[in-house]
This record gives structure tokens, C-alpha cells and sequence, in this order.
């Protein structure tokens, strides 16, 4: 069911052409990622008030959020609820969840909280993942324009490239997965420049950083990063 806007004429009346502008597109986004939410049968749509919730989702982030993510990919969205939930129970910040994705390729022809999330981290780095694709085929990240993803799988193809000592089966459009790490905490000044160098401690390389400030205080931060003592070339 999509939603629509029913503000006030009122409230309209007072609502500069900017945010009425964004506003508008929050709300396609939404029914967009809705709609494919259903199709796909989410068991998240099974929920009684799953359509505001989801609203609710979109609606306490900026309009930058609905601009970036990435539609395809809807279920992204319910990860992201998710981790936003579980950033609200103190025990959990920084609450975060990790997968696999996948940049494909393109031609080339040329504090406390921080310490114990970074022993998690680092025992997970060294545990074997079960979701890794045999096919080597992952889904792509969250966020990031067309050009960011091919400029990245660009720059993949050629590291891989200099390290396959000229092997004649070698290809420079391979493309290989790396991580999708998803936080969330308490917004407070610093909170990304901590993630980062506790990613950095880890061992793993920043290749993409999406960041957004909740409208009740929460954080969420989405990287890409490769480093990951389990990567496998495709």
C-alpha cells in the first residue's frame, strides 16, 4: 500500500520549496522500497504496523538517505531499521552487523564501547564466514552512486592486478568481495571518527563511508572495506 501525503495546507504553507522538494522524494523512495519489500514477501511485512514503521524509518533520517540507498537493494533498508533498534538498548551500541558484497567490475583500459566492539570485531575477523558465495557473486553495498561503485571496482581490479605475477588466466574486469559494515550508536561529536580508526585497528581499509544522523540522536554508518582475513577472489 503506498503511502500518501496528507500534511495540512497549513503546514504546506509554511514548508519552504527545498524541503517540499525533498520531502516528495523521501516519500517515492518509500513506497518504492514498500512495494518491493511485498513483492519480494519480506516476514517483515507480516508486522501489523510494518508500513509505519518503515515510514517512521525514513522519516527520522535526512532526505540524503532515501537519495543514496540503493532501492534494488530494499532489504537493505530493514538491515538498517534493524540496526538502528538495536543501537537503542545501551548493551548493544555500537550495534552492528556485517556482510558480504560485491562491486562488480568494469573494463579498464588503462572509548569503552569502542574497546569491547573492537575484541568483537577482531574474533569475528578471525572466525570463518558461512555466507561466502561459492560463485563468488554477492549482492552491492547500500549506498554510493554508479561512478563511486565503478571508480572503486576500478581500483580492486587493479590491485588485484598487480599482485597476480602475470598470470595468463588473470582478467582486470574480475572484481572481488569485500565487507559492508553497518553501525549504530549514540550521535555525539567524533562518534565516525572513531568507527574509522576502529576499523583502521582491525586491519581493515575504508573504501566507502556513508554517514547519517538520526532526528532523535541515533547514528548510522555504513562502510565498505576490504581487509577482511576471509576474502576470497571471485
Amino acid at each position: 500500500m503506498a503511502m500518501e501525503d496528507t500534511e495540512s495546507c497549513g503546514s504546506r504553507a509554511v514548508e519552504s520549496p527545498k524541503k517540499s522538494k525533498q520531502r516528495r522524494q523521501k516519500l517515492e523512495v518509500y513506497n518504492d522500497v514498500l512495494t518491493r519489500l511485498y513483492d519480494m514477501r519480506h516476514e517483515d511485512t507480516q508486522q501489523v504496523d510494518f508500513e509505519d514503521q518503515l515510514w517512521i524509518h525514513f522519516n527520522r533520517l535526512p532526505a540524503r538517505y532515501a537519495l543514496d540507498v540503493n532501492v534494488e537493494r530494499a532489504e537493505d533498508v530493514i538491515v538498517h531499521k534493524r540496526v538502528l533498534k538495536m543501537a537503542e538498548d545501551p548493551a548493544n551500541r555500537p550495534a552492528f552487523e556485517v556482510r558480504l558484497v560485491q562491486v562488480h567490475p568494469i573494463s579498464d583500459d588503462n572509548t569503552s564501547d569502542m574497546d569491547s566492539m573492537e575484541i568483537s570485531m577482531k574474533e569475528d575477523a578471525q572466525s570463518p564466514f558461512t555466507y561466502t558465495s561459492r560463485s563468488g557473486l554477492h549482492p552491492p553495498p547500500s549506498f554510493g552512486s554508479m561512478q563511486n561503485l565503478e571508480a572503486l571496482a576500478l581500483k580492486v581490479n587493479r590491485h588485484h592486478d598487480s599482485h597476480t605475477n602475470n598470470d595468463v588466466n588473470s582478467t582486470s574486469v574480475s572484481s572481488r568481495p569485500m565487507h559492508e559494515v553497518t553501525f549504530s550508536t549514540i550521535d555525539r561529536p567524533k562518534v565516525l571518527s572513531q568507527l574509522t580508526s576502529l576499523l583502521s585497528e582491525v586491519g581493515l581499509n575504508i573504501q566507502e563511508a556513508h554517514a547519517f544522523s538520526t532526528a532523535d540522536g541515533f547514528s548510522l554508518d555504513v562502510f565498505v572495506v576490504d581487509g577482511w582475513p576471509h576474502e576470497v577472489w571471485s
